[in-house]
């Protein structure tokens, strides 16, 4: 076997456990048994895009300035986002309501509105099946080892920049490899 030092290692391994993280929310759980989920990843450059991007968000989005400084700081680091998304309208009938609309067919008829955040109005089944995918994600990262954060920051820039194409609501899960977890205080 080749010697590799621990650097090399560590990136070999944040880029397999990504893939993992993939798989996870690929196969989760989901409503309607349809999988129309776009998952992406950024590395660093696209990473210092996108906080660089949330930082221009200044006083529209303090939480996006804030989080973009904080991902200045990341990316010191071996750093790696996925990015999730799905589209906006409902492929389910169920006629639940909780997207403000009586019926499906009402709320896919209704004119997109389009927002920092997300593009709307959006099925609420569509987002719980986004959601259960990044924490699937996020759970296989934990399993992993590797310091995990989700963040709807930084998916939203990454929508506003076209990392992630074609899709109306996102969310990401942000992983590290760092010496010590620089999501949380300790």
């Amino acid at each position: 076997m080749q010697r590799r030092k621990m650097d090399d290692l560590l990136l070999g391994g944040l880029d397999r456990a990504v893939e993992l993280m993939t798989v996870a929310a690929h196969n989760s759980f989901r409503f309607g048994g349809k999988n129309t989920l776009t998952i992406v990843t950024a590395g660093t450059d696209d990473l210092q895009e996108i906080g660089e991007y949330c930082l221009s968000l200044g006083d529209m989005s303090p939480l996006g300035a804030r989080d973009g400084r904080h991902v200045m700081e990341l990316i010191k680091e071996p750093t790696a986002l996925l990015i999730l998304g799905d589209k906006r309208k409902s492929l389910f009938n169920y006629n639940c309501g909780a997207c403000g609309y009586r019926s499906c067919a009402e709320m896919n008829a209704a004119e997109e509105v389009e927002s920092l955040t997300s593009n709307g109005p959006s099925c609420q089944f569509r987002n719980i099946n986004l959601h259960i995918a990044a924490n699937a994600a996020a759970m296989m990262a934990w399993r992993l080892g590797l310091y995990c954060r989700v963040f709807s920051t930084l998916a939203f820039a990454a929508k506003a920049m076209q990392i992630i194409e074609d899709v109306d609501i996102a969310v990401s899960v942000c992983v590290s490899v760092a010496k010590q977890d620089p999501f949380f205080d300790s």
